[in-house]
This record gives structure tokens, sequence and C-alpha cells, in this order.
């Protein structure tokens, strides 16, 4: 028996180890794959198969890891609703996760060879670090900016020739239907076109991405109190500029898509960008629900933890009955920022 088991050959020896491995927590292996790097570095020995599995096991089965670095810059401001993808026209500052695709194949084929350098390093570094860590470096900080500037240039060169942008708009297209599931859609509902509405929208975004890394998280996953507080602390104290919190606070619009907050954020943020977005979600009618959430519309008696400036906002807004005047918004927005308090209009209760 002893001699048989000697005879077992490595790779199904190994293949038991892997069994084993794949059992335990991601927490567990990353423990085990840092325990076995200390060991060899000391030892002076190459790397072990079991460190090798650990490795494989702790890093992604995808492999559009360049895309990811890519794609991290939208991460705040992505929307992953389908029924945003059906509108007739485009939404005003809308970057959705079923466009990304075909964007980033359209981008990546104009930039050289700028993204497969970068996969080949990233590979490189996965064989002696986990994913997470190698994603999370300096070195991929860096490798990021770079896919964002290069991103930009080509957006910058391809915007000013019209076969160009034709020829670009067809790859995005063509990438987004091939990528994407059918259940995004349907067939008498079918996505619309990318266009150079689009287009604009993408390369705006990029360009005033860097200043929605001070901002937490995601804006579609905030509800509706904390993403207004959020506005207005970044507007009066975060060093976050106006354009760029106006694609922030557009994109929880559209998750939320509430009246009421629409009416907010045009006293908060009052920008041809929020207008815009405010005017085209009223005038949508029944192409895209009125709520996509079980999220129940925030109202001024139900709002948790609100300061007396955004519970005078929301008063006001909801006792006017219409869209808030330019000089209401301006008001209550300087109201909001903490600068003077507010006079509450003829037709707002008083705030208690």
């Amino acid at each position: 028996m002893s001699l048989e088991s000697d005879a077992t050959p490595p790779t199904k020896r190994y293949d038991t180890v892997r069994r084993l491995l794949s059992r335990l927590d991601r927490q567990t292996r990353a423990r085990l794959l840092d325990h076995l790097a200390d060991s060899s570095s000391h030892d002076g020995h190459p790397a072990s198969p079991m460190r090798l599995m650990l490795l494989q096991l702790l890093s992604s089965r995808r492999r559009a890891h360049t895309r990811r670095l890519w794609a991290r810059w939208l991460e705040p401001v992505m929307l992953r609703d389908p029924a945003l993808l059906t509108t007739h026209t485009p939404l005003p500052g809308c970057i959705r996760t079923a466009d990304l695709s075909g964007w980033w194949t359209a981008l990546s084929r104009r930039m050289g060879d700028t993204p497969s350098e970068i996969q080949t390093a990233i590979e490189d570094r996965l064989l002696e670090a986990p994913l997470d860590r190698v994603m999370a470096s300096d070195e991929a900080a860096r490798w990021s900016d770079l896919l964002r500037f290069r991103s930009l240039a080509v957006l910058r060169e391809v915007r000013n020739e019209p076969a160009s942008l034709a020829s670009f708009l067809d790859d995005a297209n063509a990438e987004r239907l091939r990528s994407n599931p059918s259940r995004c859609w349907t067939e008498d509902k079918p996505p619309r076109a990318l266009d150079i509405v689009d287009f604009d929208t993408l390369a705006t975004a990029l360009r005033v991405s860097p200043a929605w890394r001070r901002l937490p998280g995601r804006a579609a996953l905030m509800e509706v109190d904390d993403l207004l507080a959020t506005v207005r602390d970044a507007l009066t104290g975060g060093g976050v500029p106006p354009d760029a919190m106006a694609f922030y606070a557009v994109a929880g619009l559209y998750a939320h898509r509430d009246p009421l907050l629409g009416a907010a954020l045009r006293a908060l943020l009052p920008l041809p960008l929020v207008e815009a977005a405010v005017s085209r979600l009223a005038d949508c009618g029944d192409e895209i629900e009125s709520s996509p959430t079980d999220v129940e519309p925030l109202r001024a008696g139900q709002a948790r933890g609100l300061d007396h400036g955004l519970r005078a906002l929301f008063d006001t807004a909801t006792a006017s009955g219409h869209p808030l005047t330019p000089a209401e918004a301006k008001r209550l927005g300087r109201a909001l920022a903490g600068v003077v308090d507010v006079r509450r209009p003829p037709h707002a209760p008083a705030v208690r």
C-alpha cells in the first residue's frame, strides 16, 4: 500500500490539496499565503506549489483586469438599472453599467499597446500577490491614471473627426449588444443606440472623476437624506468641484427618481446638468418606471437626522407644489450651506 501511495502522480496529490484549499474562506487563504511567503523568504526557497495554488484561488476568474482599472473611475456614478437603457433620448449625465463594455472596447482599440502592456504587468504581479492586493497597490493606481489620460486623449481626437466618431460609436454599440445578456432589454424595448450626447457625457465624467474619490461610495446606493447631506458637505468643505458634484447628485436622482429629491437638488446645485436631469425625468412619463427600488420616497416629516436647513428645504419643496424658482433655490441653497438662515416663503409651513 505504501508503494502505491508513493507512486501517486504529483498532479493527483496537488488536486487533493487544491480541493482542500478551495474549502477555506478567503481570509484564511490570505493568512496561509502570508505564512508561506514569510517561510519562503526566511528559508531562501522558491515559491511552493501550494503558494501558487493559493494565488490562483485568491485571484478572480475574470481576466479583464485592465478594464476594471479603467472602470473604477466611473464606479461612484454608475447606474445598473436596465430601465434607463430604453429611453428615447439620452438622460443628461447618466453613466450606465451596461454601456461600459462598449465604451472600453472602442477606447482600448485606439490606445495602442497601453491596455495589453498593463494587462501583462498585472498578470506578472499575480504570480507574487493575490488580485485584491495587486489592484489596491500604488502601481495599479498609476496604471489607472494612465488609462484615464489615454482615454481622454482618444476622446478628444475622435470628437473632432466625424468619420472617426461614427466608427467609434459603431464599435461601442456593437460590443454593448454582444456582451450584455438579452435580459437587460426586450425585443419590444431595445436599448437606444449610444450617440454623441452619450459620448460627451463619458468624456466629461472621465474628466471630473478624480474628484469623486473624496466621496463615500456609489451615489445610487445612498439613502436620499444621506445623498443630500453628502452633496451639501462636499460643496461647503469637501473640495469637490460643482460640476463633479452635479454628476454624483444626478446619479442619485436617477436611482431614486423621487420628485422631491429633484426639487432638493435644484436648490443645492442650481447647475445646468441638474436642471436638465430633473426636467428630463419629469418629461419621461411612462418611458421608465417611477420608482426603481423599494426605498420609500423621503418626506419632510419622516426625515431622520436632518438638520434645520434640510428640513426647511423639504418643507418648502413639499408645500410649493411646483419646481423651486431660481430665487428660492438660491436662498435655500445658501441656508443649506450654513451661510444664512432661511426666511420661510409665504406658501411654506413652519418647521417644527
